[in-house]
């Protein structure tokens, strides 16, 4: 549940981030009420289904398998939530409306505080309702209230990092904004995001003993078992810690930690209870063999090459969104669909997709594959340390009887405790099988450093081409030739077609489209402004017209002295060899004190400055 949990968080807090909502049709008090009856829907439709699944179980046709039917209906109610928290922040607007509060608009960690408030909330709804399939199954006894707060524990290590990696960087951007900005590009992320993950794989565990409320399991039979086990393995660990969530009622024994005195065994006062001491020890030696075989070290760089391959598909994968709007471009009910929307809609949502896609898929497929392989091999571990299958059979046989019949039922992460107990039998009766295994584990990692040095090579290969913004620029003209056959004597349409295929190098084509923008609107600030740029700085220098810039961009400061329009007047000054008036006009540009591209004007006036002294005998 853990690790669907991380997959249901990254979609939430990608989809919530790349919502753009446009202005609201709704007050904040009818946004509001609108979300809290979205709410009490799903609260309602939750408890329906469960009650539907119990009356189920009790009728004269039950599920073939009813601990598989319960856990399909767990994982329908949290898709319900995340369907419900997606109807939230669009249909009721809620978003728009949080946007207005005081530092949400400039302060990611506050945006994802509120998206993650609300996910928690409308899954404190789904775990209340699941609490009566939970209370029947295995956790008779516990107190609704304690299933809801120990489900809230049991997330917190995959919220806290989140908020960390947040919170860290938005301070750094407004007391360092130098910094912030660099941890914004591509490289500073990815490095950012790779030495976070270094520092909390090796401190998070005590992080985790703290969340979960472990404590050092009292001297007994337990601890005697769990720590003669761990010195016959050559195990070390920090501490040997009962595991008291959900009122310790679950029946599960884990080992976190990297470095020995950071290391945590953790055992559940249910498992304990439940298993006699050669049970508990073949639990344990399956522990020990995670850290034997090293599998803490590989879930590292397995999330590291997630982050790696995240950062180099970036691009291909804003091809698919690219192509997709420039597809849409080219029909009338493309255009319509992309006009009621655009990037302040429910169409901002596509482009976080691609990337949610590719770390489920990353998750499930090959994490996966590994997390079940890797059980696997520490079954053999377990194995081997006890000299025969049935120690280790004979513990999940009886977790899966008291967990309410689960023995047939795998997960993604997971194989089923049959087939578990069918590969330790086989693995007794023919050794070579846990050679085999080994084998298995060391090619499919081959095959998965192989395939991450491709995909990081063929990612970086796409970018290089710059596909995604000519893609980008295709669809920019479509979509302004649509509206100029639709509203042909719009002068800033025509300036924005000239000044697209300016950027694209097609200067006789953007030309036209400029003279045919001050013709329409003489008076326009902006569209002067591109026609000055234009014959300033055409590469073509059959097309230059400096003398003409230089009179342009004088009527459009004289309309609009703005820091870009000062600008255009330094580089047309700077065309016709007056590199003293451009600096002029750049100093005017700064003090004009523009919001952005701050650099970009600095190092336009030490370009002047330089052609000045470059002027001088």
């Amino acid at each position: 549940m853990l690790f669907a949990q991380i997959i249901a968080f990254i979609l939430v807090m990608a989809v919530f981030e790349a919502y753009q909502p446009g202005p609201p049709q709704l007050s904040a008090g009818e946004s509001y009420l609108a979300s809290a009856a979205l709410a009490a829907m799903l609260w309602l439709t939750s408890r329906l289904a469960v009650r539907l699944h119990q009356s189920r179980l009790r009728g004269p046709h039950p599920p073939a398998d009813p601990a598989k039917a319960g856990r399909r209906l767990v994982t329908k109610l949290h898709l319900a939530a995340i369907f419900c928290l997606i109807l939230i922040i669009t249909l009721a607007e809620l978003k728009a409306h949080l946007l207005s509060w005081p530092g949400m608009q400039t302060w990611e960690s506050l945006r994802g505080v509120a998206a993650l408030g609300l996910y928690l909330l409308l899954l404190g709804v789904v775990w209340s309702a699941a609490y009566r399939l939970e209370r029947s199954a295995s956790l008779e006894g516990l107190e609704r209230r304690d299933y809801v707060s120990g489900q809230l524990r049991l997330v917190a290590p995959v919220v806290f990092p989140w908020f960390a990696v947040s919170l860290v960087q938005d301070l750094l951007a407004h007391a360092w904004p130098a910094a912030g900005a660099w941890l914004n590009t591509g490289p500073g992320s990815l490095v950012y995001l790779l030495v976070f993950v270094a520092c909390l794989a090796l401190f998070f565990p005590v992080l985790v003993k703290y969340w979960w409320g472990c404590a050092p399991l009292e001297p007994g039979r337990e601890r005697d078992v769990a720590a003669m086990v761990l010195e016959h393995t050559k195990v070390s660990v920090g501490g040997i810690l009962t595991w008291p969530l959900m009122g310790g009622r679950l029946l599960t024994a884990g080992i976190l930690g990297l470095l020995p005195r950071l290391r945590y065994l953790l055992i559940t006062p249910a498992l304990a209870g439940a298993l006699d001491n050669r049970e508990l020890a073949a639990v344990v030696a399956h522990e020990a063999g995670h850290v034997v075989h090293r599998h803490l070290w590989y879930y590292l760089m397995f999330f590291a090459g997630l982050f790696l391959a995240a950062y180099a598909l970036a691009e291909p994968l804003a091809l698919i969104i690219s192509g997709l709007v420039w597809w849409l471009a080219g029909s009338s009910w493309g255009m319509d669909l992309l006009g009621a929307d655009g990037a302040g809609g429910a169409f901002s949502i596509l482009p976080a997709l691609p990337l949610v896609a590719l770390l489920i898929v990353y998750l499930r497929l090959v994490m996966g594959f590994f997390m079940r392989h890797f059980e696997r091999q520490a079954d053999f571990f377990a194995l081997r340390v006890m000299g025969e299958a049935e120690p280790l059979a004979a513990s999940l046989e009886t977790i899966a009887m008291l967990s309410g019949d689960t023995r047939d039922v795998p997960s993604w992460h997971h194989f089923s405790i049959a087939q578990r107990v069918r590969a330790l039998e086989q693995a007794q009766a023919d050794p070579r099988r846990i050679a085999a295994q080994a084998r298995l584990i060391r090619r499919g990692l081959g095959v998965f450093f192989l395939g991450l040095a491709l995909v990081v090579a063929g990612g970086f290969a796409v970018e290089g081409l710059g596909l995604d913004q000519q893609l980008k620029q295709a669809t920019l003209e479509r979509i302004l030739a649509s509206e100029i056959a639709k509203r042909p004597h719009d002068a800033r349409l025509q300036m924005q077609m000239g000044v697209l295929l300016y950027e694209r190098g097609e200067e006789r084509r953007a030309l036209e489209h400029l003279q045919g923008a001050v013709a329409l609107a003489p008076k326009d600030p902006e569209v002067l402004n591109g026609l000055a740029w234009f014959w300033a700085t055409a590469k073509d220098p059959s097309l230059r017209r400096p003398r003409q810039a230089v009179s342009l961009a004088h009527q459009a400061v004289s309309l609009a002295p703005l820091p870009h329009i000062w600008d255009t007047l330094a580089e047309a000054y700077f065309a016709v060899g007056d590199p003293a008036k451009a600096v002029a006009a750049a100093r005017a540009a700064l003090a004009a004190r523009p919001s952005e591209r701050l650099g970009y004007y600095q190092g336009q006036l030490k370009r002047f400055q330089a052609a000045t002294q470059e002027e001088r005998p």
